[in-house]
């Protein structure tokens, strides 16, 4: 097996060279995400990673050793600050690779 591909996690039009990754904004809006020129960084960083969980689950890490991140939903919870309850979505983000007992480096993966 290989790898997910650019297209796979970051959407059909995603590209990349030495210095820069390019993520198409119309490529996320599968997530339910609205591309506009104001789309705070908190939201791309959600649509980025909805859009990734499509691809990049722990059912496909478990058959193809060549993926070593993958997304999960885990719990959700409500808090309350200042009288407002919130509900907290959280997603869990996993990164495989054979055991070195070295620190996390991106380049591992």
């Amino acid at each position: 097996m290989t790898a997910p591909t650019l297209a796979q996690v970051f959407g059909q039009n995603a590209t990349q060279n030495a210095t820069t990754l390019t993520i198409t904004k119309a490529d996320l809006s599968t997530t339910g995400f609205t591309p506009s020129a104001t789309n705070t960084a908190d939201s791309l960083l959600a649509a980025i990673l909805a859009f990734a969980e499509q691809t990049l689950t722990p059912a496909n890490q478990s058959s193809n050793p060549e993926q070593s991140v993958a997304i999960a939903d885990s719990f959700d919870s409500i808090t309350l600050i200042n009288t407002v309850s919130y509900r907290v979505k959280t997603k869990s983000l996993s990164f495989q690779k054979p055991d070195t007992g070295s620190a996390f480096n991106p380049n591992d993966y």
